[in-house]
């Protein structure tokens, strides 16, 4: 999967930072935040688990993250992403499990992340099982840096 860069810039620019969440120090789990192919794929993902995990299901915690949000995490040790994480340019999302209509953290993790992998989605460590995005780690800085060229 080629990774568009200047398209997530152009979305980022275009869609989150006209939005009225773009500032917001409150968590939200808006999927039309979400750059529409990571959207897609996630849900593919999403898709393949449920034909293998019968009642259950996946949602969104959070997906498009402020930096005024991630300020607060960082400042309260829950992330170590001062700003400009990858939820700020609506390509991650932090899922959790519908089981039995409850939202639980006791699914197949395991069987998720593997989902993920498989199809081109990038994971973090255990330390955060349920956060997926579109790039990995090593590409962040390159994202960054067009969004940088498109705003000035």
């Amino acid at each position: 999967m080629p990774v568009k860069f200047a398209q997530i810039a152009q979305f980022f620019v275009k869609k989150l930072m006209p939005n009225p969440k773009f500032n917001s120090p409150e968590p939200n789990a808006d999927q039309s935040l979400l750059f529409p192919a990571f959207l897609e794929q996630v849900n593919l993902c999403i898709s393949l688990y449920n034909k293998s995990h019968e009642n259950q299901d996946i949602t969104f915690t959070e997906t498009y993250r402020s930096n005024a949000l991630q300020s607060i995490y960082y400042s309260n040790g829950a992330s170590k992403i001062k700003e400009n994480g990858m939820h700020h340019y609506g390509i991650a999302a932090d899922c959790i499990f519908v089981i039995s209509g409850k939202r639980t953290y006791k699914g197949d993790v395991v069987g998720l992340r593997k989902i993920f992998r498989d199809n081109n989605l990038f994971i973090l460590g255990m330390w955060d099982a349920l956060h997926v995005q579109f790039i990995p780690v090593n590409e962040q800085a390159a994202l960054r840096n067009e969004v940088k060229k498109l705003i000035g």
